[in-house]
């Protein structure tokens, strides 16, 4: 196998590397915390205009069609600085749904979300056996008069304080799976937002009747499990990406520390 990198993805790393350096992200991330904020805007509109946020979609979608090692290889670097935002959870799982969907909405809002304008969160699990084995989710999409209403709840939603909209799994009636977008000010959405041990956020749903129309109704049927799984694997990876740079980063703070 050929390891060595291509030109653009040095130039990609370097400018990372840079962009950590240069933006004091580790510093910003403590005042953020501090602050108890979700997410850092101004960081968030520099990786926008960096292109980082395109990286992951593909080019027929409005992205720039990076592969999981040129996704790597930003994260990595992005790491070393806790540097991330919500970029895996939004960029990375949620932007790679809506491109696999077919939905016809789809375009209008990965291009909101390559462009930093909003973000979405993912909303599955309900029960920890989920994190290891996807399951029919027990929130429930009924139709009603010609609309839907979403009951349910949603645990452990990576970034959810920080989402203008959630992509919700969810039952129909008949027992198949759907993923419907939920804006994050929907009339019966309740969300509970808390620190996570390494001060990322992340929040709990409950689904109190709300109302959806077909119109958010992003994707349906048994084809929904392999995209779902696929987007959840790409999203282990990059976070695995993200905890070598600050492992790497760790260790270099030690060395220097022992050194004096």
């Amino acid at each position: 196998m050929n390891f060595d990198l291509t030109d653009e993805q040095i130039m990609m790393r370097d400018g990372a590397e840079r962009f950590v350096r240069d933006y004091a992200a580790l510093e910003r991330r403590r005042q953020r915390i501090a602050r108890g904020e979700g997410f850092d805007a101004e960081c968030w509109s520099q990786f926008a205009d960096l292109g980082w946020l395109a990286l992951p979609v593909p080019e027929e979608e409005g992205g720039l069609g990076g592969s999981m090692t040129d996704i790597a290889l930003l994260l990595v670097e992005l790491g070393r600085g806790m540097a991330n935002e919500p970029i895996v959870s939004s960029a990375v799982l949620g932007a790679h749904l809506l491109a696999r969907s077919g939905w016809a909405a789809r375009a209008e809002w990965i291009e909101r979300l390559v462009t930093g304008e909003q973000r979405v969160a993912l909303a599955h699990f309900e029960t920890a056996d989920q994190i290891l084995k996807p399951e029919l989710p027990a929130t429930q999409l009924r139709a009603r008069a010609g609309s839907f209403r979403l009951s349910g709840s949603k645990l452990l939603i990576w970034d959810g304080d920080s989402a203008d909209a959630f992509l919700v799994t969810a039952a129909r009636e008949d027992g198949t799976p759907a993923l419907v977008l939920v804006p994050a000010d929907a009339a019966g959405l309740e969300i509970r937002a808390y620190p996570l041990i390494d001060g990322a956020r992340a929040a709990d749903l409950s689904f109190d009747a709300v109302e959806i129309n077909s119109a958010m109704i992003v994707a349906d049927g048994g084809t929904l499990y392999g995209s779902l799984e696929e987007a959840v694997d790409r999203a282990r990876v990059a976070s695995l990406a993200l905890a070598i740079g600050s492992i790497e980063t760790c260790l270099d703070i030690c060395a220097d520390y022992l050194k004096v």
